[in-house]
């Protein structure tokens, strides 16, 4: 089968990790690769050029125009003139509902993941019947969650249009339990003797950071040696300055590390006792509860979205949402039951193995394969 994945031009060159749709891409472009078929990405770049990357062919489209909407239109347009030369079974997509007008005329299968479901404002936009016609031009929607696809079928009223939950995943040679690495992530931060709540992911309201906060003041007046460590920009993944909230976490005692390269995202999961996800609203998967788990760390989340699919009850323990109080009580109890702890770090590592990027490429062929819709 031959494969093409398009994802947003506003994408680091090569695809740097650090983002869902940045690693979703790929990890399915290098495990569709492992299992036979030709698969090629294109990226949205300073100039034009190929390249290789585990079996994967990169294709670099010049684009020129600084406005995110402008460029994604010019990477596109660009992507089509090279896609009408060349023999295509699958243009997936993601998150660039325009994608199926732009190339429309082009014979392949065309699907779309997708997270964010507020394309381009959504409703706020006038054109947004145009962005619903273009997802009802899609062959198949593969929204990430169960919540995700409720939520966006509903916004975007398209209940008649096939759609399939397919789930981000992780990757269990890059993220696994590691004794020397939590040691070495722990003398590197001054951590030795600590028990460690860690969360990893984008410093805001929104997220709960300040829930988070407010939890890790009070626990410290119950347990002793207590460490909170926040890795992550603020707000924004453009915006690296710091934010109120991570002065917060700062004046509260805790470690704040900034966003962290992707080399070293292993070492700061390991080096946790408990994983915390606190989201507030809008949570449509949990990437980095995944990733918590793969390396045997139980998650705290809130009873909330996508991360009531991807923490199990065997795995972690849910709290009320923006509930500080009930948070701390759920972390002191992991904190200072070790038979729970570690029973909940075993499912963890257990619970994540559905999630295996081998898995939902596995997954994608059949829907790949499946007959083309007609209608």
């Amino acid at each position: 089968m031959i494969i093409a994945h398009l994802g947003p031009s506003v994408l680091p060159v090569r695809f740097q990790f650090g983002g869902a749709i940045q690693r979703r891409i790929l990890e399915l472009a290098r495990n569709q690769a492992a299992l036979g078929h030709t698969v090629t990405v294109y990226s949205a770049a300073g100039h034009a050029g190929v390249e290789f990357w585990h079996g994967v062919q990169i294709k670099n489209i010049e684009c020129r125009r600084r406005l995110l909407f402008f460029r994604d239109l010019e990477y596109l347009e660009n992507a089509a003139r090279i896609l009408e030369r060349e023999t295509t079974d699958v243009l997936h997509f993601h998150s660039l509902p325009e994608a199926s007008l732009i190339l429309g005329k082009i014979r392949a299968k065309k699907v779309l993941s997708y997270d964010h479901f507020v394309f381009r404002r959504g409703k706020k936009n006038p054109l947004f019947w145009l962005y619903r016609k273009a997802l009802q031009e899609f062959d198949h929607l593969l929204p990430v969650s169960k919540y995700c696809r409720r939520e966006s079928l509903a916004y975007w009223n398209l209940q008649s249009v096939p759609t399939s939950v397919v789930h981000n995943g992780v990757n269990l040679e890059q993220f696994f339990p590691d004794a020397a690495s939590e040691s070495k992530g722990r003398q590197a931060h001054g951590l030795d003797g600590a028990r460690v709540i860690l969360y990893v992911g984008r410093v805001c309201r929104q997220k709960g950071t300040d829930v988070l906060i407010e939890s890790y003041r009070l626990l410290k007046r119950r347990i002793s040696n207590l460490a909170l460590v926040v890795a992550g920009p603020a707000e924004r993944f453009e915006n690296g300055a710091p934010s109120e909230l991570t002065q917060e976490v700062a004046a509260a005692g805790g470690l704040y590390l900034g966003a962290v390269p992707e080399e070293d995202l292993a070492r700061i999961y390991n080096m946790a006792d408990v994983f915390v996800m606190p989201t507030r609203e809008l949570e449509m998967f949990g990437m980095a509860a995944v990733e918590g788990q793969a390396c045997g760390k139980p998650v705290v989340a809130s009873h909330h979205g996508g991360l009531l699919e991807v923490v199990s009850e065997a795995s972690g323990l849910f709290f009320p949402v923006g509930d500080s109080a009930a948070l701390a009580e759920k972390l002191e109890l992991l904190l200072t039951n070790g038979v729970i702890l570690r029973s909940k770090s075993q499912a963890a590592r257990e619970n994540v193995q559905r999630f295996e990027w081998s898995r939902i490429a596995r997954q994608l062929e059949e829907i790949y394969a499946a007959p083309r819709s007609t209608d």
